[in-house]
């Protein structure tokens, strides 16, 4: 069970957190004396069974704050790609996405706290408060009924479907607007990394990616899951597989596609990093 106190922080790495914890199979619980709020309330719904007291849980609406040289319109612009990567995510943990309707009526110095009743309606909560998370007897089954339980799986397999679903959230995440994506980024590299064959650092590797963003500021990426094999052992864990992608360039007019493969390495354990990448592009 995942217990938060934070008031906030990185929307792109929340919703990696709420997908790695969903992953993981793993529960949610938050305590009025602690506090989750804003991004944080995202990771939040990543709990395959949330429990959180009245007034615990914090929203508001998206925010960015505009970097050097960036106009309000391009900054409105990201934002609105930003609320839109939210809901999607919001809808996948099986939410109702009125819960950003909410929260887009407050601005990030006015949180909202939601009460119990709120909490349940939206189904931010799916066990109440007084009720064991173990005792899914009235756990609400709206989103995703499963009536027939099903074996936990074993720790080898809990840490191959963590890492395939870190991996496969990376990639398809690039797609974010660049804010986010380099988020990701930041979040999910180790300080040195064996990037495509060479020891690189962080800092480099965020640079690399962020010229590839600003080439390419409209990018899709797909995944295909019946392509990706994973091994785990001595705390690494290594994905491989095929994905689809599209870029384009409006300003100059260009679209580029095709097929790649790609290998990842993980270091394993509470805070999973890259330790290698490489991936290439099918003839």
């Amino acid at each position: 069970m995942i217990v938060f106190n934070s008031p906030g922080g990185n929307v792109g790495s929340a919703l990696r957190l709420g997908r790695m914890i969903r992953a993981a199979g793993l529960d949610t619980l938050q305590l009025r004396q602690l506090q989750c709020a804003s991004a944080c309330s995202l990771a939040f719904l990543g709990g395959v069974h949330r429990v959180a007291e009245p007034g615990s849980i914090g929203v508001h609406r998206a925010w960015l704050k505009p970097a050097d040289g960036m106009s309000r319109e391009e900054a409105q612009a990201r934002v609105q790609l930003g609320t839109a990567a939210i809901t999607s995510y919001v809808v996948e943990m099986g939410v109702d996405p009125e819960l950003i309707k909410l929260a887009s009526s407050y601005d990030k110095h006015d949180i909202r706290y939601l009460s119990a009743s709120e909490m349940a309606e939206l189904r931010v909560t799916n066990v109440e408060a007084n009720q064991s998370p173990a005792d899914t007897s009235q756990v609400s089954t709206r989103p995703d009924p499963a009536p027939v339980p099903v074996p936990a799986p074993d720790a080898r397999q809990q840490a191959e479907s963590a890492a395939v679903a870190f991996i496969k959230d990376l990639i398809e995440h690039h797609g974010d607007n660049d804010d986010f994506a380099l988020a990701q980024v930041q979040a999910s590299y180790a300080r040195t990394v064996d990037y495509y064959g060479k020891l690189t650092n962080l800092s480099s590797i965020i640079q690399d990616k962020r010229n590839y963003y600003r080439r390419w500021p409209e990018r899709v990426y797909n995944v295909r899951n019946d392509s990706i094999v994973v091994t785990c052992a001595n705390d690494r864990c290594m994905v491989s597989g095929v994905y689809d992608w599209v870029v384009r360039s409006p300003s100059i007019h260009k679209q580029d596609k095709g097929v790649s493969n790609f290998s990842y390495t993980i270091s394993s354990g509470p805070y999973p990093k890259i330790i290698a990448e490489t991936s290439k592009v099918r003839s």
